[in-house]
């Protein structure tokens, strides 16, 4: 498997579930390097091993040589977790710097799309294989006044989601999403406002935060063949909300 982002949240414990599940993990990583070898360390703790893959997903041609680089190791690729992405900074829509919102359109638009480019190339090849890409609750409540642009790039996730599950269905590939709601990650506090998770817990029916372990198994079970009937599904994972 390869999970782009993993260094840290979602990734880090999907890394952490695949390790679990006999799998060889790539671990992908922009910015924070200690991050990515504490995963590394995790993923070995937990009975399996990995590869360290540094890449910024808006460099397509950083995107291939990772791929390139992860098959060099592995010689095939059977499942792909698409979940690099950032959320920009809290703002209201009139608000947000377009600068901002270049950076976010680059990684959680542009950069998913690259990733999906060359799973899809690995796997046409294999004829087979299971990708599942990040999307989030946001793409369906809009993120008012804090994420639409957040939200809006997770539009995008979603239409990804269905035309590549139509797309590449002959091949025997399957494509899903997740779409966590409120998760307890550290991504709250790098968007601005780390008490967004206890603001908004009143929201969530089920009354708690989710854990990032929580997607990252039903990530696992969408990549795993107890949902092999299962493309071209957006999986809400939010209590409710």
């Amino acid at each position: 498997i390869l999970i782009t982002g993993a260094s840290q949240g979602i990734g880090k414990a999907t890394a952490i579930e695949a390790s679990k599940a006999n799998m060889f993990v790539g671990i992908n990583y922009n910015q924070n390097s200690n991050a990515a070898d504490e995963c590394l360390e995790a993923v070995k703790a937990a009975g399996g091993d990995g590869i360290i893959l540094q890449c910024d997903v808006a460099d397509s041609k950083a995107v291939k040589t990772m791929f390139s680089k992860f098959l060099e190791k592995t010689g095939s690729i059977d499942a792909v977790f698409n979940n690099a992405g950032i959320t920009g900074p809290i703002s209201p829509i009139q608000d947000l710097d377009p600068a901002e919102l270049k950076v976010l359109i680059d990684t959680n638009v542009s950069g998913a799309f690259f990733v999906a480019q060359e799973s899809a190339r690995a796997m046409i090849a294999q004829k087979y294989g299971a990708i599942v890409n990040m999307s989030s609750i946001a793409a369906d409540i809009g993120g008012g006044g804090e994420f639409v642009h957040y939200a809006m790039s997770k539009g995008a996730i979603h239409s990804l989601t269905y035309g590549m599950a139509k797309e590449l269905g002959k091949y025997g590939i399957r494509v899903n999403a997740v779409a966590p709601g409120l998760i307890d990650t550290e991504i709250h506090a790098k968007a601005g406002d780390a008490s967004r998770v206890d603001r908004l817990m009143p929201s969530v029916p089920l009354g708690r935060v989710g854990g990032a372990d929580e997607v990252a198994k039903t990530v696992m079970w969408l990549l795993s063949e107890d949902s092999s009937y299962i493309s071209g599904s957006i999986v809400p994972v939010t209590g409710g909300r």
